[in-house]
């Protein structure tokens, strides 16, 4: 089941300053479906497989999808991987890639079929350009690390291997019981090979064009330090399971802080996030009731909307 990848923004965009403020509301389940918050920092790169900033992450986050994924109880479930198999050793995950999984342009046009090849394209760019997690997996993986250091330029000898083009195989220098949990990283994600090689250094680059999709949503349009917007990808292998149809993302500079929670209750915003010196702003609208804080080293306030 997909699930609501794009409320990671509401954790993700905001200042430790800031506290959880909404859940319930009418407004937050908007008639065209469309979900509006707020961002603070500008991207400086969309290339998911380096970057380990939150400001990266919190898009690709939902135009990419990797092996697994977790759910709400942060269960590992399955995504481009339908099913997996481990040797008695512990030592060869092998993967069945989900056959009829896209890679999607930003416009919507699909570019290729999603295969085993991506994620060994991917874990060889992450090691040529030095990763920012490469440490996640470098030691995990046979062989990754004298390729990492220079020791080996045959990248052949890495333990990663696309067996067809939908079974992919990890052999790992030990038995981790939580190597399928890594697969959820950004390091392990896919990258198409055609477009990589097409793009060159703009791969990346913070222009919607500069990436594929192959998760729940196509990045539109990006202006700095004005407004972020993703739609959802109707062709989406789990689109059914996607319930937000559009996300608006407007910049928060910090210098307002109460205009979140105007923002909020006057209907601009779905979410809201808010200090507790807007509490008289609060409590002039009608239907709310509060929650007193429980953070007393920021002193926060948690309201709960019932409007």
């Amino acid at each position: 089941m997909k699930k609501s990848k794009v409320m990671l923004f509401g954790a993700m965009a905001l200042t430790a300053g800031l506290a959880l403020a909404a859940c319930g509301s009418s407004q937050s389940s908007n008639a065209d479906k469309t979900y509006s918050y707020i961002f603070v920092n500008n991207p400086d790169t969309l290339d998911y497989i380096t970057s380990t900033r939150d400001s990266t992450s919190s898009i690709t986050t939902n135009l990419i999808d990797g092996l697994l994924e977790n759910d709400q109880y942060g269960n590992l479930i399955p995504s481009m991987a339908e099913s997996w198999t481990v040797s008695k050793d512990g030592l060869t995950y092998t993967y069945k890639i989900r056959q009829g999984a896209k890679w999607y342009t930003s416009e919507g046009e699909e570019y290729a079929d999603v295969t085993a090849h991506d994620f060994v394209t991917g874990l060889k760019y992450a090691a040529d350009k030095k990763a920012e997690n490469l440490y996640l997996v470098q030691d995990s993986i046979k062989g990754l690390a004298d390729y990492v250091e220079g020791k080996s330029s045959d990248f052949g000898t890495v333990g990663v291997k696309a067996v067809d083009d939908y079974t992919l195989q990890y052999t790992l220098n030990q038995p981790e019981t939580y190597w399928n949990s890594k697969t959820t990283a950004s390091i392990l994600s896919p990258v198409n090979e055609a477009f990589l090689k097409s793009q060159g250094d703009d791969f990346g680059s913070v222009t919607p064009s500069s990436i594929l999709s192959n998760g729940p949503y196509l990045f539109k349009s990006f202006t700095s330090k004005s407004l972020i917007e993703f739609d959802k990808n109707p062709n989406y292998w789990d689109k059914d399971n996607v319930k937000i149809e559009k996300v608006k993302l407007s910049f928060f500079d910090g210098s307002d802080q109460d205009s979140i929670a105007r923002g909020f209750l006057d209907g601009n915003y779905t979410d809201g996030r808010i200090f507790q010196q807007v509490q008289s702003l609060l409590n002039s609208r009608r239907g709310m009731r509060t929650r007193l804080p429980t953070h007393r080293k920021t002193q926060l306030l948690s309201i709960i909307f019932s409007t």
